[in-house]
C-alpha cells in the first residue's frame, strides 16, 4: 500500500484556496444581510407610513415583507397583528400574536403579544388558553405593565370558581393602578362579590375610590382602619367632602401615629394643613404641636416649620436641635445648612467650616448639598487655600454637574468675577437631534426602543407599555408636547444617583429647545442673550403658550396684561398673550427695559422679572456690602432666590448641551 504524499506547497495551496472560500461565503453573508436589513428598514418605514394614514392592508404586506432573520422581524410580527385588528380579522391577529409569544423573548414584545393573544381568546370565551398566557405574562414578566392588566383579566376569570383568589386578583390590579382603564370595573367586581375585607384590601380599594373621586364610598371602606397611611387618607376624604373639622382631627392624628409608611414630603403637607386650620399666630400653633408630636416621627417637620415663624436666633436652635438629636431625618440636612448659612453671614468662618464639614461628611444628594459644596470650596478660597479650593469646585462641577452651584463654581474656576453677565450670544440652534447614543442612554440600551425610536416609531414604543419615565418624555418631546417631556425627564433624573455628563441625550429631554427662531429674532432686536431669554422662558411657562398663573400672568415668558401693555405695543389683554410671536417680543422687549434700568446687570434684570424692579431697588443696598454669591443667598423671597438658581442654572445647562 502506497499513497502520493502531498508537498508543503500543495498544502499552502489548498490552506489559501479554504480561507478564500470561507471568506468569500463570510462576504456574501455580510453583504446580504446588509442589503436585507437596509431593505427591512426600508419596508417598515414603508409600511409605518401606511400604518399612520389607516391605510392598514398596505402597511400589512410592507410589514410581511421584513425577511426572518431580520433584527426587524419580532417587531413586524407585532405591527402585522395591529394591523389585522384594525382591520377586523381576528383569526390573523391572534396568529400573529401567538407565534410571536412564542418565538420571542424580548421583555416588552412578548408580553404584549401573550396579553392581545389572551384578549382574543377571552372574546371567544377559550378561556383556559387565556388563562395559560395570562399566567404567563404574571409569572415571567413581573415588571411590565400588562401584568398589571392581566391581574384584573385573571380576577375575572376566577370570580364565579375561586372568588378568594379573584379578589386577591382585583385588589392587586387596584393597588397597581387605582385609575387604570379597569379600574372601575375592578371596584365594581369586588363590590359584587360581597367578601370580607382585611384592612390592607380596604385601604386599597379606599384609595383607588378616592382616586376616582367617589369619596362617600371610599369613606365607607377607610373610616374604620387605623394605620397612619388610612388615617391621611381619611384626612383627605374628609377634606375633599367639606367636613372640616373630621378632617384636622384625622390630619392631627397622622401626626401623632406617623411612621415609614408618610413620605416626609406628606408630612411637612400635613403640617401645613393643620396649621392652615388655625387663624392665630402661626408659631402659637407650631408650639402647641410640638407639645402634641413629642415623641412621634413628626416632631423634627413641625420644628422645621416652626423655625419660619419665629426670630433667627430662635430658629438656629431649632435648626441645631434637629440635625443633631434627628440626624437622619429628611428636615436634617436643611437644617444643618441653614445653620451654616447663618454663621457664615455673621462671619464666623471657623464655626462654618466646621458645620460643613460635618455636613459633607454625613450627607449626600440632598437638596442642599450642591450649596454647601459649593460655599465649603468658597472658604477655602477665602482662606487662601487656593489649590485645594480649585479642587472642590472641579470636584463640585463633576459631581452635581446640572445645578447652578456648577455653573457659579465654573465661572469662578474661570476668573470671572460677574459671573451674572452671561458671555454666550450666539444663536440658539434651532433644532434638537437625537443620536443613535443618545437613545441608548434615554432608552437604557434597550435593543428593541433604540431600533423603535431610530424608526421614528414612538406610537410602538408606548403601545409596548415602556415603564421608563425618559421614554415617556421622549414621547412627549416627538408629541411636541414639551411640559409633560420635562416633567417626565426631571422625574427620571430624581432618582438618579449620580448625575450622568453634559453629553447625555437625557439632558436635551430635561432642556429641550423650543421657539429658537422666535427667540433669536427678538433677542437680537434687543441685544440679548438669546440662551438666557430660553431659559428664562423654560422656568416661567415650560413652553406652554397657555400657561396662566394664579395672579394672571400669561403665556410663554409669563407677563401680566398692565406690563405688557405698557410696553410701547398699545392695550395687550390676556387672551393677546396667547399669541407665541407676541407673547416672546414683549417678554424680551420687558427683559431689556429691566436690564437697562439696572445698568445692564442681568442677574438684577432677572431678579425684578419674578420679584419686581422696586423690591430689586431695596435689596441693591446689600450689594456694596457682599459678594453676588452672598447677594443671591440673602434675597428674603425664597421664590425669587429659587427663581434666580433655576434661570441661571438653566443657562448653563443649555449652553453646556448646547453651545
Amino acid at each position: 500500500m502506497w499513497y502520493n504524499p502531498v508537498n508543503m506547497k500543495d498544502w499552502k495551496i489548498i490552506v489559501s484556496a479554504v480561507f478564500v472560500f470561507i471568506l468569500a461565503v463570510f462576504l456574501m453573508f455580510f453583504f446580504a444581510a446588509k442589503n436585507n436589513s437596509k431593505r427591512a428598514v426600508e419596508l417598515y418605514k414603508q409600511g409605518l407610513s401606511f400604518y399612520n394614514q389607516k391605510d392598514y392592508q398596505n402597511a400589512y404586506y410592507n410589514f410581511s415583507k421584513i425577511a426572518f432573520f431580520s433584527e426587524l422581524y419580532q417587531i413586524s410580527l407585532l405591527k402585522q397583528g395591529q394591523c389585522a385588528l384594525n382591520i377586523g380579522d381576528k383569526k390573523t391577529a391572534y396568529q400573529k400574536f401567538k407565534y410571536l409569544s412564542n418565538v420571542s423573548k424580548d421583555t416588552y414584545i412578548a408580553p404584549f403579544a401573550l396579553y392581545h393573544a389572551a384578549l382574543i381568546n377571552m372574546e371567544h370565551k377559550k378561556y383556559s388558553y387565556a388563562y395559560k398566557k395570562l399566567k404567563k405574562i404574571y409569572k415571567n414578566y413581573p415588571d411590565s405593565d400588562y401584568k398589571k392588566a392581566s391581574s384584573y383579566l385573571l380576577g375575572v376569570l376566577y370570580k364565579n370558581k375561586k372568588p378568594h383568589l379573584a379578589k386577591k386578583y382585583f385588589t392587586e390590579y387596584l393597588e397597581y393602578a387605582p385609575q387604570g382603564r379597569w379600574a372601575k370595573d375592578a371596584l365594581w367586581e369586588c363590590e359584587e362579590l360581597n367578601l370580607v375585607m382585611d384592612s390592607d384590601e380596604k385601604l386599597i380599594i379606599a384609595k383607588s375610590l378616592y382616586s376616582n373621586s367617589d369619596y362617600t364610598k371610599a369613606l365607607f371602606y377607610a373610616k374604620d382602619l387605623s394605620s397612619p397611611e388610612a388615617v391621611l387618607l381619611n384626612a383627605k376624604i374628609y377634606e375633599a367632602l367639606g367636613e372640616y373639622k373630621n378632617a384636622y382631627t384625622c390630619y392631627l392624628r397622622v401626626l401623632t401615629l406617623c411612621d415609614e409608611t408618610i413620605e416626609p414630603d406628606e408630612i411637612s403637607q400635613v403640617v401645613d394643613k393643620v396649621i392652615s386650620f388655625f387663624d392665630g399666630p402661626k408659631s402659637d400653633v407650631c408650639l402647641s404641636l410640638l407639645k402634641q408630636t413629642k415623641n412621634s416621627a413628626s416632631y423634627p417637620a413641625v420644628l422645621f416649620e416652626y423655625t419660619k415663624y419665629v426670630p433667627k436666633i430662635t430658629a438656629v436652635k431649632c435648626w441645631e436641635t434637629i440635625y443633631t438629636k434627628y440626624p437622619n431625618s429628611y428636615w436634617a440636612a436643611q437644617s444643618l445648612w441653614n445653620t451654616f448659612l447663618y454663621n457664615y453671614k455673621l462671619g464666623y468662618i471657623k464655626k462654618s467650616k466646621e458645620l460643613s464639614e460635618v455636613y459633607l461628611e454625613r450627607y449626600s444628594n440632598k437638596k442642599s448639598t450642591p450649596a454647601m459644596k459649593f460655599w465649603h470650596a468658597k472658604i477655602l478660597l477665602e482662606q487662601r487655600k487656593t489649590q485645594q479650593a480649585k479642587l472642590e469646585f472641579k470636584e463640585l462641577i463633576k459631581t452635581e454637574p446640572d445645578s447652578y452651584y456648577a455653573y457659579v463654581a465654573h465661572n469662578i474656576l474661570r476668573g470671572v468675577n460677574t459671573p451674572f453677565n452671561t458671555s454666550i450670544k450666539s444663536d440658539i440652534k434651532t433644532k434638537v437631534k437625537f443620536s443613535k447614543s443618545d437613545l441608548k442612554q434615554i432608552f437604557n440600551n434597550d435593543k428593541t426602543l433604540v431600533l423603535l425610536a431610530t424608526l421614528g416609531d414612538t406610537q410602538a414604543i408606548s403601545d409596548l407599555r415602556v415603564h421608563n419615565d425618559f421614554a415617556d418624555s421622549y414621547i412627549a418631546f416627538v408629541q411636541k408636547n414639551i411640559p409633560y417631556c420635562i416633567y417626565y425627564a426631571q422625574k427620571g433624573f430624581d432618582k438618579l444617583e449620580e448625575k450622568p455628563l453634559h453629553s447625555d441625550g437625557r439632558y436635551k429631554l430635561l432642556y429641550p429647545i423650543k421657539y429658537a427662531d422666535k427667540i433669536n429674532k427678538s433677542a437680537s432686536q434687543n441685544v440679548q442673550n438669546p440662551y438666557l431669554m430660553l431659559a428664562l422662558m423654560r422656568e416661567e411657562s415650560r413652553f406652554n403658550p397657555k400657561a396662566l398663573s394664579p395672579v394672571g400672568a400669561a403665556g410663554l415668558m409669563q407677563l401680566m396684561p398692565q406690563t405688557a401693555s405698557a410696553l410701547g405695543y398699545g392695550t395687550v389683554s390676556a387672551t393677546d398673550l396667547y399669541n407665541e410671536d407676541l407673547n416672546i417680543k414683549l417678554g424680551i422687549k420687558y427683559f431689556s427695559d429691566l436690564k437697562n434700568m439696572f445698568e445692564q446687570n442681568e442677574m438684577l434684570a432677572v431678579l425684578s422679572y419674578n420679584g419686581g424692579p422696586n423690591n430689586v431697588r431695596v435689596w441693591m443696598d446689600n450689594l456694596d456690602k457682599m459678594s453676588f454669591d452672598e447677594f443671591v443667598e440673602d434675597i428674603p423671597y425664597s421664590e425669587t432666590q429659587n427663581y434666580i438658581k433655576r434661570v441661571f442654572g438653566s443657562y448653563w445647562n443649555y449652553i453646556r448641551i448646547y453651545n
